[in-house]
């Protein structure tokens, strides 16, 4: 499969000017986030334990049902870090953002 090709656009940067921004890709709710080294990043909105919604709150994610929270920025669990937010790639160009790939759970 070639990442490219199957690029879907999320639009310019400038669409979203507070991050984390709710994003919905192939039906499945993400957050996109930007990591300190200036990349883009989808990460799941929903938690990998048992399935809860994922709200941003003070910089991490945080899950109420068990009470998980996730780095902001990688999503790996700051529970236990077997364990992380599924994500996906983000690539910009020609001015735009690009989710790339499937999501990766690793």
């Amino acid at each position: 499969m070639n990442e490219e090709r199957d690029a879907i656009d999320l639009g310019p940067p400038a669409s979203y000017p507070g991050l984390p921004a709710e994003v919905t890709v192939d039906g499945a709710p993400y957050w996109l986030v930007r990591g300190s080294g200036e990349e883009y990043r989808l990460l799941m909105a929903v938690c990998p334990h048992a399935g809860g919604d994922v709200r941003p709150h003070e910089g991490i994610f945080f899950c109420p049902l068990h009470f998980w929270t996730f780095d902001g920025e990688t999503g790996v669990c700051l529970n236990d870090p077997d364990h992380r937010l599924p994500y996906r790639k983000v690539i910009e160009r020609s001015g735009r953002l690009y989710a790339v790939g499937e999501p990766c759970y690793e």
